[in-house]
This record gives structure tokens, C-alpha cells and sequence, in this order.
């Protein structure tokens, strides 16, 4: 029997797949851009916050740090900026650093914020209309000084403390070994020793007395006071026992940093008042200046590393810690060591 032509077509067009395939290539291409977009795109972007999260977290630390030591908003700024960009090339500021008290002494912890952000072109996305975006991130640190500690009444140089290059007005970020002299003098007792704390602040309090026993029991306790606010005259009892210097080592304390031109004693031989700037000229006419009152700029923790012995002449070995001065808050005309409790918050 002869089918009709038409009927034959009609069956044909019932059969033909060929849209069908098609439509299915073509669902398949849009999946598999949409794959592209997820894996690449998406990737990069997933990638690049993570950078942008660990160059927005080093970036408030340094500015945190920067305000820490004393350091200006402006100067704080700028090294956000660059730790930044170091981390993410592109990477700015997202509006501005936020940091009160920068540049400032205040004496509660301070926080320190920042939002960042970057451009990052896509790939694949855009196909569906979308070129680029950005990426952002934020951070908060907190800076304070050192408020707390525990120290012994025996003095260092602060004189010695720069020569060591520990200055107080861009105090080192790592720590510093020093070398601290303690020399006898020819024709007095040292111009260094300990303090009685119990005559702080009395410019007058002269003569004193600290036992051995009453320092090293300080010594081997860690220490056994805050850090008394500075500048502040105190009571000097000059010299120091063996045991004493020795019980230092391998401990780490907070020193009183004595400022020898403005500490005060009498001139030997003969009893008129004296400063120790006065010592100069008072030796080239056979004298000296017997300082018996320390006045005392602010504290600085120090590791005690060792003792040597040259004769009467005592060195300690030391490495520089840091602390802020007068309890740990410096005051007017106080001077400080610089180390900081930074922490990153959120």
C-alpha cells in the first residue's frame, strides 16, 4: 500500500531530534560558563579577600603600633597605607583611619579601624553583564602602654640607655642588647644604687639606707611595686653587695632610669650643694659631686643576662624590653621606653 507524501513528512518532523539536541548543547554551554564564573571568578574573589583580610589586619597593627610609641594620626596613616599596599597591590582605604588618642598619651586602650577595599576584574562574569567588583575587608587593633609590671629599686643610666641607641624619642621595636656600666667613682661612693621607695618624691630625704636583704628579696620575688610616676626625685643609697648583683641575673625587671645631670648630692670634699652636671668642673678642681638623691625620668624593663666583675667595676649584660615611664603612664617632663600592648581585635 503507498503511503501518502504527507503523512510521510508528517512522521518524519514526529522523529526529528535535531532541536531538541540543540536546546540541550545549549543548556549545557550555559551550565558550564556558569561552572567557569563559580571556579575562576569566584575563586579569584574568594583568594583575593584572603589577602585583603591578612593586608587589613597588618595594616591596623601598624598603624596601631605607630600610635603606640607616640607616633602622629598622620605618620600612623601612612604606614597602614603602605603595609597595605605591600600585601595587595591596588589595595586602598575604604574612607578613612579611624584613631583617636593617636599622636596623644591617654591612658586607656585605644582602638584603631580600618576599612579596605580593592577592584577586581572578572573573567567569565562578564558574559552575564558583570565586568568587575570589589572587594573589601576590616579591621580593629587595640594599643595601649604598659600600665602593669613589677620592678627593683636599683638604678640604670640613662645616659648609657642611649649610647645602647635606646632613645626615648624613637624607642626600638625589637629587642636591643646593652652593656651597663657601674664603675666605682675615684673619690665617692658611685653615682648610681638603690632607691628607697619609701622617701619617693622628697628632694630631701638624703641620707638613706637599703638593706641586701630587703633588695634581693625584691629580686627573687620578680620585683614588688608598680612603676612610681616619673619625673620624681627619690632617696639614693649608694652601693651595691654581690649577692645583690648576682641575684639579678636571668631575671627580666623594671629599672628606674636615673638622669644624672639633674640628680643632686654634695661636693666632696667640702658639703655645698651639687648637681651632677656640676661633676665636670668639680673634678678638674680635685672634687666631686656625691649624688645621694636620684631624680628618676621614667622605667624601662631590661633582662639581666649576666654579671661581670672588673675589680669594683660591675657590668651587666642586658637586653632591652621596653616600658612606658611613670607607671606606665608618662607624665610632663617624664620620658619614655616605648613598648606597647598591641592587639589585633576583630
Amino acid at each position: 500500500m503507498r503511503v501518502n507524501p504527507k503523512f510521510r513528512n508528517v512522521h518524519r518532523l514526529h522523529h526529528d531530534e535535531s532541536g531538541a539536541v540543540l536546546m540541550v548543547v545549549a543548556v549545557t554551554l550555559l551550565v558550564l560558563i556558569g561552572m567557569l564564573v563559580l571556579t575562576v571568578d569566584l575563586g579569584r574573589a574568594v583568594a583575593i579577600k584572603r589577602e585583603m583580610v591578612s593586608g587589613t589586619d597588618a595594616a591596623v597593627i601598624a598603624a596601631a603600633h605607630e600610635c603606640a610609641i607616640g607616633h602622629t594620626y598622620d605618620q600612623a596613616n601612612a604606614a597602614a597605607n603602605a603595609i597595605l599596599v605591600q600585601n595587595k597591590s591596588g589595595a586602598v582605604q575604604n574612607g578613612v583611619l579611624s584613631a583617636p588618642g593617636c599622636g596623644l598619651k591617654p591612658t586607656e586602650p585605644q582602638l584603631v579601624t580600618i576599612n579596605t577595599k580593592v577592584q577586581m576584574d572578572y573573567f567569565f562574569a562578564g558574559i552575564f553583564g558583570f565586568n568587575s567588583g570589589e572587594v573589601g575587608s576590616h579591621a580593629v587593633a587595640e594599643w595601649g602602654v604598659v600600665a602593669s609590671g613589677l620592678g627593683a629599686p636599683i638604678t640604670v643610666d640613662h645616659e648609657q640607655l642611649a649610647n645602647c641607641s635606646i632613645p626615648t624619642d624613637n624607642p626600638p621595636t625589637t629587642p636591643v642588647s646593652c652593656n651597663l656600666e657601674y664603675p666605682k667613682d675615684q673619690l665617692t661612693n658611685p653615682r648610681w644604687g638603690a632607691l628607697d621607695l619609701s622617701a619617693w618624691g622628697d628632694a630631701n630625704a638624703a641620707p638613706c639606707h637599703v638593706s641586701a636583704s630587703d633588695l634581693i628579696g625584691i629580686i627573687e620575688n620578680g620585683g614588688a611595686f608598680e612603676p612610681l610616676p616619673t619625673p620624681n626625685y627619690d632617696c639614693l643609697d649608694n652601693g651595691l653587695s654581690d649577692a645583690v648583683w648576682n641575684s639579678l641575673v636571668g631575671k627580666i625587671l623594671l629599672f628606674p632610669v636615673n638622669d644624672l645631670d639633674r640628680s643632686t648630692g654634695t661636693t666632696k670634699p667640702g658639703n655645698a650643694d651639687c648637681t651632677g652636671a656640676d661633676i665636670p668642673a668639680l673634678e678638674a678642681q680635685g672634687k666631686d659631686c656625691q649624688i645621694d638623691t636620684a631624680y628618676i625620668v621614667g622605667w624601662i624593663q631590661l633582662r639581666v643576662n649576666g654579671v661581670s666583675k672588673h675589680g669594683p667595676d660591675i657590668s651587666l649584660d642586658v637586653t632591652y624590653l621596653g616600658l612606658s615611664s611613670g607607671g606606665g603612664i608618662p607624665g610632663p617632663g617624664s620620658e619614655d621606653w616605648g613598648a606597647r600592648a598591641v592587639r589585633l581585635v576583630t
